[in-house]
């Protein structure tokens, strides 16, 4: 039976893992993990990786087997390798699908302004402001700290809250994915909301309204800070990260 559990290891990887995804799919929670303009090559290689599964167990008794005594180390390496499949086949199955950190964010920036993104041509935004994201505020913000472009402009966002190193000053954070979770980039913007830690926890989601005010750099590094004119809880959007 262990030699049996051994040898069909690879297989049972492929089809939990296959199973795992289309579950994932059926769930609306692929864009946790992919970008979705892989849901449906994610999807059929699933679909097509469950079917193979299922031919080679079809296939099994057709095959002659070897009975010959195999080195100990050979099998050794098998338990380890098989061990290390259950390992990572239990995480998957027990762990619930969740976006990326507040502390994967903190360990991904690059240590420069928390609001420093690739910058775009700000006249190729909508001209509809109150509908921009973190991540077009966070790349215009590169290109200008004039206050006078952002007056009478409204934010309305929404984001996870990161600590910004200060009791007023938090980052609103979104990640930008270009292909997958792992190649993840944190972009932010600061928002000024004195004693924030009484009112909202890093890693909560919150949609926030308000409009950018100039501040001395001593208070918020880079000047600009969102000023909240309405804060308010939010569900983990369907595709929590920005494409």
């Amino acid at each position: 039976m262990w030699a049996k559990a051994l040898a069909w290891r690879g297989a049972l990887a492929v089809g939990v893992f296959a199973l795992i995804t289309l579950w994932l799919a059926f769930e609306g929670k692929l864009g946790f993990y992919i970008h979705p303009r892989y849901n449906i090559f994610t999807i059929v290689m699933a679909a097509l990786g469950l079917a193979l599964v299922a031919l080679a167990l079809w296939d099994r008794g057709s095959a002659p087997h070897n009975h010959r005594t195999r080195a100990r180390s050979v099998v050794s390496g098998e338990t380890v390798s098989f061990a290390f499949v259950a390992v990572v086949l239990g995480a998957a199955l027990v762990l619930p699908p969740a976006t990326l950190s507040a502390a994967t964010a903190d360990n991904r920036s690059s240590g420069t302004r928390a609001s420093e993104a690739v910058a775009v041509d700000s006249s190729e935004i909508a001209v509809g402001f109150e509908n921009l994201t973190v991540r077009d505020w966070a790349s215009i913000l590169v290109q200008t700290d004039d206050p006078a472009f952002y007056r009478g402009k409204t934010v309305s966002v929404i984001g996870t809250v990161r600590d910004g190193g200060s009791p007023n000053v938090f980052l609103l954070t979104r990640f930008v994915v270009t292909c997958c979770a792992v190649d993840a980039q944190p972009v932010s913007i600061p928002v000024y909301w004195e004693n924030w830690e009484s009112r909202v926890s890093p890693e909560d989601w919150i949609a926030l309204e308000g409009g950018f005010v100039p501040f001395d750099e001593s208070v918020v590094p880079g000047r600009l800070a969102v000023v909240p004119t309405g804060v308010s809880p939010e569900e983990v959007p369907r595709e929590p990260y920005l494409f």
